[in-house]
Formats: C-alpha cells, sequence, structure tokens
C-alpha cells in the first residue's frame, strides 16, 4: 500500500488536552466533596463515642459515690471536669479554659468552660461559629434528684459563638 504523504502527527491536540483536564477537574470535584462528607461522619461519630464514654464514666462515678453513701460527692461530680473520670482524655481534648479564648486554639477538639462549667465541642468549621450564625454543641453535667439523686451529662442546648 502505498503511502499519501501525509501523516496524522501524534499525540494529544489541544481541545483533547482541555476536555481532559476538565473531566479531571470535576472527577476532583467531586471526590473531595465526597472525601469532606466522610470525615464529617467521622468526626460526628467520635464526637458521639466521646460523650457516650463520658456518659458511662459520670454514671460508674456516682453508683460508686452512692454505694458508699457519699451523696455530697455527686455535687462535687457535678461541678468538674467530667474529662477527669477517663482513665485517658480522647486524643483532641484540648484542656480547661474559657470560650472567649477559643481564637487561640488552631484546631478542633473538647473544651472545658470552667466558667459554666460546661464541655463544648469545637469543630472544624469555627469561622461559622465567630458569625454567630452556627451553634456550638455543649454538654453539662447534671445533678437529678427526682425520685432518687442522679448525675447526667446532657447536651444543654448550643451556644453561638462568644
Amino acid at each position: 500500500m502505498a503511502s499519501t504523504g501525509h501523516t496524522r502527527p501524534r499525540g494529544f491536540s489541544l481541545l483533547e488536552f482541555a476536555v481532559v483536564v476538565a473531566v479531571t477537574a470535576a472527577l476532583c470535584a467531586v471526590l473531595l466533596h465526597r472525601l469532606d462528607g466522610y470525615r464529617r461522619a467521622a468526626e460526628d461519630a467520635a464526637t458521639a463515642q466521646t460523650v457516650a464514654a463520658l456518659r458511662t464514666a459520670l454514671q460508674v462515678e456516682a453508683t460508686r459515690a452512692l454505694a458508699q453513701g457519699r451523696t455530697e460527692a455527686l455535687a462535687t461530680l457535678a461541678g468538674q471536669n467530667p474529662m477527669r473520670l477517663l482513665a485517658r482524655p480522647p486524643a483532641n481534648y484540648l484542656g480547661e479554659f474559657a470560650l472567649s479564648e477559643q481564637g487561640r486554639v488552631a484546631r478542633n477538639g473538647w473544651v472545658f468552660d470552667p466558667r459554666d462549667k460546661t464541655l463544648v465541642y469545637l469543630t472544624s468549621e469555627r469561622e461559622k461559629f465567630a458569625s454567630g450564625k452556627s451553634e456550638l454543641p455543649t454538654f453539662k453535667v447534671e445533678l437529678s434528684r427526682n425520685p432518687t439523686i442522679s448525675l447526667a451529662l446532657n447536651e444543654v442546648g448550643s451556644q453561638g459563638g462568644r
């Protein structure tokens, strides 16, 4: 077969390259959006697990105090940082300080506010909290004296970013 002298250049044309870049960019955007959803779900699961561990530790200490007849210890437990009840605090426990100082915190995690004795979870989306549009998940140890004396770690609502 004879050659006509016209050979097609090998490689991508500029249009083909632009299409590949556009498709790759669209797929990356979908992937990043999906991964962010998974990260948020993992953060929510870790937060729920920490709250469950704190509630269990609180119930163990309250039961121990009641079994020993030390009902006055329940009021002390209600006023202290519940993270102290854990054998090892979670890796994202940032410490005790007033929420007005939250600007100094560069990452998300648990903070105990000694002023109002609340445990607050600062999320990684703190820029929403600075504007006051979103709420901080807030927990507090509460002493109840209904039919029996008991302690509970309750979500006390949310408070706007201070």
